[in-house]
């Protein structure tokens, strides 16, 4: 007997935030041959019947001076206007450990009642914010993923918009 696959009520909740990530991340990844990125799959809209994933994306990239970086992107959407809840980020030991690893970890906040977005650093969480909450209204908001991404960590998508066929190539 086969049983019909049900899909978590939640499995929408945050849907819109992560579509707009993807959509930046492939047209970041599309300028050139040295990034790359992967959309880890959600366990919530599998129907919890695999592992979670650390994050939701993992990115890689080389920038023209050498340097090569990877790291995850954990995305959050809420409809508050500067509050992210504690209870949000399950996966924050998965995010530490592979930042420990050399990789660039953090959390992309979406609020969805003002349109803006905002990216947290491993660091800022680690150091800030009550029992339940971080109070996010020290921290810029922007307008778009690429100018949150932008903001931090700057070394990955700042440089990596330097990536030439030159970088390519290597040493003569």
């Amino acid at each position: 007997m086969t049983v019909p696959f049900k899909k978590n009520r939640f499995a929408n909740r945050g849907e819109k935030a992560e579509k707009a990530v993807q959509k930046f991340l492939t047209d970041w990844a599309n300028v050139s041959s040295t990034r790359e990125f992967n959309r880890l799959v959600d366990s919530k809209a599998a129907g919890r019947i695999i592992k979670a994933a650390a994050a939701d994306f993992e990115y890689f990239c080389k920038t023209a001076y050498g340097e090569e970086f990877h790291g995850l992107i954990e995305v959050k959407e809420t409809k508050h206007e500067y509050r992210l809840g504690r209870d949000r980020i399950t996966q924050f030991a998965r995010l530490r450990k592979r930042q420990k690893c050399g990789g660039r970890c953090f959390v992309l906040v979406y609020h969805s009642t003002i349109n803006k977005w905002r990216a947290l650093t491993l660091h800022y969480l680690e150091t800030t914010g009550d029992k339940g909450s971080w109070n996010l209204s020290d921290l810029p908001a922007f307008d778009s993923v690429g100018e949150a991404l932008a903001s931090v960590p700057r070394d990955v998508f700042e440089k990596a918009a330097e990536v030439t066929t030159a970088a390519l190539q290597g040493p003569r």
